[in-house]
């Protein structure tokens, strides 16, 4: 197995463990008030894109060298 594989596969799972806890994440706040909701919302999108954006980087930083 490659490299190139071997991030493949750590990105399904950093987007399974993002799935879950996103799950998690709606349990906790399914409750909640709209305007705690329309706070943490955003936040945890920007998060996850942060998360995908810093993944990318460090691949494409490793894979070419």
């Amino acid at each position: 197995m490659d490299l190139e594989e071997k991030y493949a596969i750590a990105l399904g799972v950093l987007s399974i463990l993002l799935w879950a806890g996103g799950a998690v994440l709606a349990k906790a706040v399914a409750g909640a008030p709209p305007r705690v909701v329309r706070t943490v919302v955003p936040v945890i999108a920007i998060l996850t894109l942060a998360s995908f954006f810093v993944f990318v980087v460090v691949a494409r930083h490793d894979v070419k060298g």
